[in-house]
């Protein structure tokens, strides 16, 4: 290209760019290589001393339709500002020295945390992910003219420091009016294992092959595998698809909610998709099903919280007392059974915000409520003077009961104390189990699962009806093991004081 032409096309950039200024070469360093997208290598740096991802054209030698597709894609990139979409900060357009530059997003792409089975990823966590990522292709689609992403993988979708995830990659990006369709004339864009059969097939294709797309990403999210691992050959792989209609296969436990999403998101027919508004809707719902497996605690949540991960606690309390038909935190005397048993829910699952300045004291995060409900549930068909909050209250009242404690806290509650000392904690390792863990005769400590089945509690292949129960009937035993004593229970003043000057409770410290 020649240098007046070069200036005419870099005058044409700015005159209508409405993003971030023009970036100087000299002020872009450059780090580690951490990706690649459509057009070119990512690479970590640094520019106006901020840690940045930088963008480099593979081709730098410019001719008419490379200087097009960087031009288009950084237009694109100026006019996109949403909390899920990476954020563009700016772009050096000089022939050979092209590069775009975005925020940072420290851990990377999703592609890579999925597959690498060391990572800890709860069902939970990922359907939230999913979430973000739906988020912005929604803002994209909603977008006037249509902004239609075309590249829609789990590559593409990056993870920051509190795993919120954020779409990039716009290289193939393109742009339409509401209710039109697009066409590819020449060969088909994207990549082949989430394109769309209709893209494949050279027919035309709206906003609705980024949800195909997305199917297929869900897929992966679930599954934590590569899609089509067995296919290796393109046409094969393209007569399976557009053809046969196969997808991959979704698991048995998959939960019905995020299956039938799944399914309608990858459906052959381009017109059966849904919208991105409506996924999610969907994956609200979802979400909520994978935080908890109690029934009565999803319909709860999904009458109260649909949308929300997390509430102020009073708003909370206010709801769940509403749909337990309990007495509210306004409508009871302080010194009943009815706002002890308020206290004793407040001590075991709020927490405090992870954010400042959010203008409340106190929340709760769905994921801890649907692990208390796997300890203290099932809950109860909704009736007057009985709810989940009764037998948490119960539990709580025994000194030997010491909730969220690991195996070395406990240990060094119990150390010093007397041969047959106790107490008895959520599990560690298994929610919805508890521990007992116990001074032994040779004055070491030992931890013991009990286990749930159903409502019942199994501890030392014994059945017992409750906690309680086990204590009452100085549960153990077995194998020479020693007996469990109440009175040897070590206390937990962390829920003791709860019970203070209480009327009306027959509850005593056992």
């Amino acid at each position: 290209m020649d240098p007046q032409q070069y200036a005419n096309n870099y005058q044409d950039f700015n005159s209508d760019r409405s993003g971030p200024p023009e970036i100087r070469p000299e002020e872009i360093s450059f780090e580690d290589l951490i990706g690649t997208g459509s057009f070119g290598k990512v690479y970590k740096g640094r520019c106006r001393q901020k840690a940045v991802a930088v963008k480099l054209l593979h081709k730098q030698n410019y001719d008419a339709a490379t200087l097009t597709a960087f031009r288009k894609e950084v237009h694109l990139m100026s006019k996109i500002y949403h909390p899920n979409i990476c954020l563009f900060m700016g772009a050096c357009t000089i022939p050979g020295k092209c590069v775009i530059v975005t925020e940072l997003v420290p851990k990377g792409n999703l592609e890579t945390l999925l597959h690498d089975q060391k990572i800890q990823l709860p069902l939970y966590l990922r359907m939230r992910m999913a979430r973000d990522a739906a988020l912005g292709i929604n803002w994209l689609h909603e977008s006037n003219p249509v902004f239609v992403h075309r590249d829609i993988k789990s590559s593409n979708l990056l993870v920051d420091e509190n795993m919120r995830v954020k779409i990039c990659d716009f290289g193939l990006s393109a742009l339409k009016q509401k209710h039109k369709m697009l066409k590819d004339q020449s060969s088909a864009k994207g990549t082949p294992l989430y394109m769309a059969p209709e893209v494949m097939m050279f027919k035309e294709f709206n906003e609705s092959s980024d949800v195909y797309s997305f199917g297929i990403v869900l897929w992966e999210i679930l599954t934590r595998k590569e899609p089509f691992s067995h296919h290796r050959e393109l046409e094969k792989f393209r007569e399976a698809v557009c053809v046969k209609h196969e997808r991959p296969p979704i698991p048995a436990d998959c939960l019905d909610s995020l299956r039938r999403l799944i399914e309608k998101c990858w459906d052959k027919d381009p017109i059966h998709r849904p919208s991105f508004k409506d996924i999610i809707a969907q994956l609200d719902q979802v979400i909520i099903d994978a935080a908890m497996n109690d029934a009565k605690g999803r319909e709860f949540w999904k009458k109260s919280f649909l949308t929300e991960q997390e509430v102020p606690w009073e708003a909370f309390i206010d709801a769940l007392c509403n749909w337990s038909k309990s007495p509210t935190r306004t409508q009871c005397d302080k010194n009943s059974i009815d706002y002890l048993n308020i206290k004793c829910l407040k001590a075991i699952l709020a927490e405090q915000p992870k954010s400042e300045g959010t203008g409340v004291d106190t929340i709760v995060n769905i994921e801890k409520f649907g692990k208390i409900l796997e300890f203290f549930g099932p809950v109860p068909e909704p009736t007057p003077g009985h709810s989940i909050m009764d037998t948490i209250r119960e539990v709580l009242s025994h000194k030997w009961f010491h909730g969220d404690l690991d195996t070395a806290d406990a240990a060094s509650r119990l150390n010093g104390q007397p041969v047959g000392s106790f107490l008895i904690r959520f599990s560690s390792t298994n929610i919805g189990n508890f521990t007992i863990s116990q001074v032994v005769a040779d004055n070491s400590i030992k931890h013991q699962r009990v286990s749930r089945q159903a409502s019942k509690f199994v501890y030392q292949n014994v059945v017992y009806d409750s906690l309680i129960d086990i204590v009452l009937k100085n549960g153990g035993g077995l194998n020479g093991d020693i007996k469990l004593d109440q009175n040897l229970g070590v206390p937990n003043y962390k829920f003791m004081y709860l019970f203070c000057n209480v009327s009306g409770t027959s509850q005593q410290y056992g």
